[in-house]
């Protein structure tokens, strides 16, 4: 089983999605692995989105060791993940202005 320390390949604040090309580099198809969080004290919900996709793509990937702030954003994005996005229907219209005055009348309206 392979182990990967993310604090010593990327750092212990991730916030961008862009390191995770580093993992995946990492990453043998077929092989089980460890993707170890010890030391690592912020991730961005973008990276945790991309270790969720991570864990879809890989399904030998377990992650041991989040702490805190980081467990936390994982869950928060897991369990997202797991809901069916459902955009209600707003209705909308456009309006037109002739000029910035109408525009100013129009928004003391609102």
């Amino acid at each position: 089983m392979e182990r990967i320390k993310v604090k010593d390949v990327i750092g212990k604040e991730v916030r961008s999605r862009i390191p995770i090309v580093v993992l995946k580099a990492m990453l043998k198809p077929n092989v089980r692995c460890v993707i170890d969080m010890a030391g690592v004290t912020f991730i961005s919900r973008s990276f945790a989105d991309e270790l969720y996709n991570l864990q879809q793509d890989y399904r030998l990937i377990t992650f041991e060791n989040q702490a805190g702030g980081v467990m936390k954003m994982m869950q928060v994005v897991w369990s997202g993940r797991s809901k069916k996005r459902v955009r209600s229907t707003e209705i909308a219209t456009t309006e037109s202005f002739a000029s910035i005055e109408d525009f100013s009348k129009f928004l003391l309206t609102i």
